[in-house]
């Protein structure tokens, strides 16, 4: 999950260059951050434990350097453990995402030759099995079979990249884990994603497993990590161009693309009918249709089965990403599996696509990142055209995925104007819900609830998965605990877990469940719960009454709003990042 950026070519102040790549990267790690560059014969590396924010370095220009932004797996977080790792002599330094599964062996058996290791990390094992075999040569050539060869000894899901001082060069391999090369006016460039790039490539090419590619001042060969044969990079225009990481006047990330949502799901509506159609009919022709999703994915895919069991009455199964691979043997070649994923890099999700495609299944994807992993990987993808999103929550891509189902569902149905108009209509309704008297009533909720000990959202029907959903955000952004439900479920054991103030988010549209939902929280309030109605009815019941407008199908969109607000508020209520929660990482690229 590790944010990874290099560069090779004009001498410049590239470790500030690296700096600032990182910056954007940071959403995959920040628990630590490093940078060496490559300069008078030896590696300069600088590196701190914690968020990069305004710091500065105090590098010299070189023309060769790379970075690291973490998300810790082996080994706490400390300066030792931040990468770059660089060799006792000082000619090799690595950075790396992934991990390491045989790490302890390869450990001890460099510890059994006489070299003493000085971190916790996995990723140190490589930097000793590098420099060891390039002791006594420079030639580029034979660093990148060395590479390689290291390379093929490490198990698990990896990207690595090593900065050879003596020839100048970063070579860089990848099995899974993502890595992007670009080349500018400048140099060359390799990161492990294209957000990166944005500022510096005029050509990408994304590296493929069982590929190895190696920078230097001349430009970008890439391999065959078999057979060391060369290889053509595929160079593409990048997809994300001139990108900017500003916040425009909001107070952070997650407050602006919670804004940002209703003219998204107005672009899905505007924009992406062939895409649904397309979609629509890869459904109609399979003989099993899986949905999977990992975290908020998963609560969209599963809102996905409640719409196409509602809108076109067809049946589709819905199965947490993390689990897929698990229950592959009902997989046949006339099934569809449909992934869903922001950044296309979910190593679950990954995983689960490469079990489906062995067992022959066509795969589909919802995914916000052209050119991701997933992307190259669907028989049918399409894009959700979010734009970037930096906050660790996922909110803007969320609305997207369930907005594109919605529309889908329409397609299936033969009815896909239908499902444009109540798209454009929730989002006028989400826009009216944003409005800052709305925005204050949550804040003052927040204020209530922030030294609450749980809070529990619950649903039913198609308000389930947003139960889901709400309880989610909240919990990851603000650190209090909160559980999603089912409605029917609380006098099944939950209802013993209210006591007097207990926070109770309660969904009720004006659909079938409303009559059932509002029995369940009469029950909960009965046992002391403090109730909060989302609803376009200001029911009894209800102690705080968040109103919105009802949209029928498309309540899952509209409904999401006041739960990632309440989040996002409760976090400043209680002083912490809404951006960047602890242990989090947007992009989850280690399984």
């Amino acid at each position: 999950m590790c944010g990874i950026f290099g560069y090779v070519g004009v001498p410049r102040d590239t470790g500030e260059m690296v700096l600032d790549a990182l910056r954007k990267l940071e959403y995959r790690g920040y628990d630590s951050w490093g940078v060496g560059v490559g300069v008078n014969g030896h590696i300069a590396v600088e590196k701190n434990i914690g968020k990069i924010g305004s710091s500065v370095l105090d590098l010299p220009l070189s023309s060769i350097g790379f970075g690291h932004t973490r998300w810790a797996t082996h080994g706490g977080v400390t300066q030792a453990n931040a990468h770059p790792h660089v060799d006792p002599s000082g000619r090799v330094a690595v950075i790396h995402n992934g991990i390491i599964e045989n790490f302890r062996s390869l450990r001890a058996q460099i510890e059994a030759g006489g070299r003493a290791l000085v971190s916790e990390t996995d990723t140190e094992v490589v930097v000793h099995l590098v420099a060891a075999q390039l002791a006594g040569t420079c030639d580029p050539q034979r660093t990148v079979e060395i590479v390689g060869n290291v390379f093929e000894q490490l198990q698990g899901f990896n990207a690595i990249i090593v900065l050879d001082r003596a020839t100048g060069t970063l070579t860089a391999v990848k099995n899974v884990s993502p890595l992007v090369i670009g080349r500018g006016i400048d140099g060359c460039y390799v990161a492990s994603d294209q957000l990166a790039l944005a500022e510096y490539a005029t050509e990408i090419a994304f590296l493929e497993d069982r590929q190895i590619v190696q920078l230097d001042d001349d430009g970008a060969r890439a391999f065959d990590l078999d057979t060391l044969r060369s290889l053509h990079l595929d160079w593409r225009a990048p997809t994300v161009k001139g990108y900017s990481a500003e916040l425009s006047g909001y107070p952070d990330f997650l407050m602006k693309e919670i804004h940002e949502q209703p003219e998204v799901v107005r672009r899905v509506a505007s924009e992406l009918g062939g895409e649904a159609q397309q979609l629509a009919g890869e459904i109609s022709d399979s003989y099993g249709t899986f949905f999977i999703g990992c975290g908020t994915a998963s609560y969209a895919a599963l809102t996905g089965s409640y719409l196409f069991s509602r809108i076109a009455r067809r049946h589709v199964n819905f199965v947490v990403g993390s689990e897929f691979s698990y229950q592959e043997h009902f997989l046949t070649d006339r099934s569809l599996v449909c992934a869903l994923s922001q950044s296309g890099e979910t190593i679950d999700i990954i995983q689960s696509v490469l079990t489906a495609k062995d067992r022959g299944a066509r795969i589909g994807a919802l995914v916000n990142v052209e050119g991701s992993t997933l992307d190259r990987m669907a028989d049918v993808s399409l894009h959700l055209k979010a734009g970037p999103e930096l906050s660790v929550l996922s909110t803007k891509t969320y609305t997207a995925k369930v907005a594109l189902l919605l529309l889908t569902a329409y397609a299936l149905d033969g009815r896909m104007k239908e499902g444009e108009d109540l798209l454009l209509q929730a989002a006028d309704v989400m826009e009216e819900s944003l409005h800052p008297d709305a925005t204050d009533r949550i804040r003052g909720l927040a204020g209530r609830f922030r030294v609450s000990r749980s809070l529990f959202a619950v649903g039913r029907g198609l308000s389930f998965p947003t139960a889901l959903e709400a309880a989610l955000k909240i919990k990851e952004v603000s650190y209090i605990h909160a559980e999603g439900f089912a409605g029917g479920e609380l006098k099944h054991g939950v209802i013993a877990l209210i006591e007097e103030g207990t926070p109770c988010l309660v969904f009720a549209p004006e659909d079938e469940t409303y009559t059932d939902i509002i029995s369940g929280a009469t029950e909960l309030k009965s046992r002391g719960g403090y109730i909060v109605g989302v609803s376009s009815r200001n029911d009894p019941v209800f102690d705080v009454h968040i109103p919105l407008a009802d949209v029928g199908n498309a309540s899952p969109l509209t409904t999401a709003i006041p739960a990632q607000l309440l989040g996002r508020e409760l976090a400043v209520a209680r002083g912490l990042d809404p951006d960047k929660p602890r242990n989090l990482a947007k992009s989850v690229t280690v399984k």
